[in-house]
């Protein structure tokens, strides 16, 4: 819930807390300092967010009085939680910070400045040429590289319909479309439509998530062999892949889907407690997992070809 809180609160162009927020004529929020960096309509009338093709004139601009308080209550609030949370060591004892590697993304995720949070956009970044980005589909591994030991971690896919996060080994290919399969070094838990959850087994199976899924905690253990999935909101376990045995490093893996054009959400990546229930992996009772068919998904590319319209798989 807090979370969600941090998200909304939020402003979409410079990251930081809302500061006087106002609203578009279609429903963009931002801070009133960032209205001028929003692109402009056509032949330069109007403005317009980034998100749709409405273009807003000044006059449609509204003051958000009420989320102006709920923004000041949020950071009023936000440090005496991570207080909290820093008292308790035993929370803590898995705790490894990820961070995006923006070498690894492909130029149509957008990175934040503090490498936590990611996003599909629309218009290509501009980045140096490195052989280890993915040039195809929307994917971008995080930081550090992790070779021994246990690592918890969290991520926020806040209302995002369609996501892809796990683990994946350090050699996976980087130019070509990638296909999810732990026979092809990925161990990833997805989502499609909101409410359809696969993993990554071979063949794939399916996951019958009793709630929806907003914040997912990545329990990786190489002294049992196990890549383990928990729903933060209630500490109940998804889903374990069994005996995984690499002999390189392990990158953690993020890749969000393409949003609905009124979505601004963006993948966030948290600090990471341990879960309590993480010695009992594979024990959950927060889902059911059946045999799935035997094609696995692949991670979402970008269409940007001249007749494109909007992005599709």
């Amino acid at each position: 819930m807090a979370k969600h809180f941090k998200d909304i609160s939020s402003c979409y162009i410079c990251l930081s807390y809302l500061e006087d927020p106002v609203s578009l004529k279609c429903g963009f929020i931002c801070c009133f300092k960032c209205v001028d960096s929003l692109p402009r309509g056509p032949g330069g009338h109007g403005i317009m967010c980034f998100t749709c093709p409405e273009v807003s004139q000044k006059s449609d601009i509204r003051p958000k009085h009420q989320l102006a308080r709920l923004v000041s209550e949020v950071r009023t609030l936000e440090p005496q939680l991570r207080a909290i949370l820093r008292m308790n060591p035993r929370m803590c004892r898995f705790q490894v910070d990820v961070t995006l590697d923006v070498d690894t993304a492909n130029n149509h995720l957008y990175i934040s400045e503090d490498l936590r949070q990611v996003r599909c956009v629309y218009e290509e970044q501009k980045r140096r040429v490195c052989p280890e980005r993915f040039s195809t589909s929307l994917c971008v591994l995080g930081s550090p590289r992790l070779t021994s030991g246990r690592h918890y971690w969290e991520v926020d896919v806040g209302t995002s319909t369609e996501w892809n996060l796990g683990v994946c080994k350090e050699s996976v290919p980087r130019q070509e479309k990638v296909v999810l399969s732990s026979e092809r070094g990925f161990w990833i838990v997805s989502c499609r439509e909101k409410d359809t959850f696969r993993a990554s087994t071979r063949p794939v199976t399916e996951l019958m998530v009793i709630s929806c899924l907003h914040h997912i905690g990545i329990f990786l253990d190489f002294e049992m062999g196990t890549i383990s999935f928990y729903d933060v909101s209630d500490g109940s376990h998804i889903f374990t892949f069994p005996l995984i045995s690499v002999a390189e490093p392990l990158r953690p893996f993020f890749a969000p889907g393409i949003p609905a054009k009124d979505d601004g959400s963006f993948m966030t990546l948290c600090p990471g407690f341990s879960p309590s229930m993480a010695s009992a992996a594979g024990q959950g009772h927060g889902t059911l997992s059946t045999a799935g068919t035997d094609a696995p998904w692949v991670c979402t590319a970008m269409d940007t070809s001249p007749s494109a319209g909007d992005p599709v798989p």
